[in-house]
């Protein structure tokens, strides 16, 4: 692999990867970054990569690639909040693949989030915001938009909930 097909595997999967080793367990953004990070140049350094036509194959390669770094790091890190085995990795992906890739690469998910995000009023826009983009915590958010923090929890839990019903809707009515 040359230097630009790594930087099309990279442009193509990261945004992947990224999500997939957050759902694993590396709760922490940097602890994330690093790891996804520490795939793309493994697999770099791997001469049999999956044909670039094939993302199906090379998404599937890099999350292998991701659940083993993620693995040896919570072995590496004995006092780590996430405790994390082998079976439990093998567990999660089988819910990733059933749940986020519907039988494709996971992008029509991302689609459907994105319509959905787009019809979503200011204010909701602004909680999600506060808490995914600046990650305030609740108390923070609810000293910022002087609310109580049940009521931060309550709006959080109500628009979680909207997205969901929302990201169904369009994947059924899109055939998923």
């Amino acid at each position: 692999m040359n230097r630009d097909e790594l930087a099309t595997l990279v442009r193509t999967h990261q945004a992947e990867v990224y999500r997939y080793v957050r759902y694993l367990g590396a709760l922490d953004c940097a602890r994330a970054e690093d790891l996804v990070q520490d795939t793309f140049l493994a697999a770099f350094r791997i001469p049999n990569a999956p044909p670039a036509d094939d993302l199906r194959r090379q998404s599937a390669w890099l999350r292998g690639i991701a659940r083993n770094l993620f693995l040896a790091h919570c072995r590496r890190e004995r006092n780590s909040p996430v405790t994390m085995d082998s079976d439990s990795v093998e567990r999660a992906e089988t819910v990733w693949a059933r749940e986020f890739l519907r039988d494709g690469d996971g992008f029509d998910y991302v689609e459907a989030l994105r319509g959905c995000l787009a019809t979503l009023a200011d204010k909701q826009r602004q909680f999600l915001d506060l808490r995914y983009a600046q990650h305030k915590s609740r108390l923070e958010m609810a000293q910022a938009l002087k609310m109580t923090q049940d009521g931060i929890k309550t709006a959080l839990q109500r628009i979680r909930s909207a997205l969901l019903e929302c990201i169904q809707r369009r994947l059924h009515a899109a055939g998923h």
